[in-house]
């Protein structure tokens, strides 16, 4: 059974990984709804590509920060690796799918990130290198994200273990719905570049 620590955590991650700073970033320093303009998501990309690259960097930062924060803090008060794993795609989940703005989130690339800088932090960072080599070569956003995503289950495999893999793979399924449209605007060569 599952203890009243784990389940305030899940809720805890999903509330944090809900805030949506990139949206908040734009109404009070741009007095801009970051939905209505550019591709329409709150993430740091869609922001950097509107609002200038201080706007975007914070978005960035902030979006990765607030999984630090939650795993940070279930590696703190939990000893199951699983569980502090679990607390990081709840992160995620509140990321793509906020309560806060009817479900409609960003994409959870830069709060999958930070879940593996806590989780498996070598992985992550092998992880960045993948987005930044895929980035260079492409020029597109999409395909350095898409790329360093899917990268992470077989790393975090390498790193650490196929159960923790597997709570990543879950993570992983999520940014890919969630860049659906990035895939088709890639398959008709309409992506936009950052």
């Amino acid at each position: 059974m599952a203890s009243a620590t784990f389940v305030l955590l899940i809720l805890f991650a999903y509330l944090l990984g809900g805030v949506p700073f990139g949206l908040l970033y734009g109404r009070i320093f741009a007095d801009v709804d970051i939905r209505s303009v550019g591709s329409g998501n709150i993430g740091a990309t869609n922001v950097n590509r509107i609002l200038g690259r201080k706007l975007g960097a914070a978005t960035l930062l902030s979006d990765t920060l607030k999984a630090v924060c939650t795993c940070l803090l279930a590696t703190l008060l939990l000893s199951n690796p699983y569980e502090i794993a679990f607390v990081g795609l709840m992160t995620v989940v509140g990321h793509c799918f906020p309560i806060y703005l009817k479900f409609q989130g960003g994409k959870g690339v830069a709060t999958t990130f930070g879940v593996a800088l806590v989780i498996a932090p070598l992985s992550g960072l092998v992880a960045l290198g993948v987005w930044l080599i895929s980035f260079r070569l492409s020029k597109l956003s999409a395909v350095g994200a898409l790329a360093s995503a899917i990268s992470l289950p077989f790393l975090v495999y390498i790193e650490k273990d196929f159960g923790r893999a597997l709570i990543f793979l879950g993570i992983v399924m999520m940014v890919v719905l969630r860049h659906r449209e990035n895939i088709q605007r890639l398959r008709t060569g309409e992506e936009l570049k950052p």
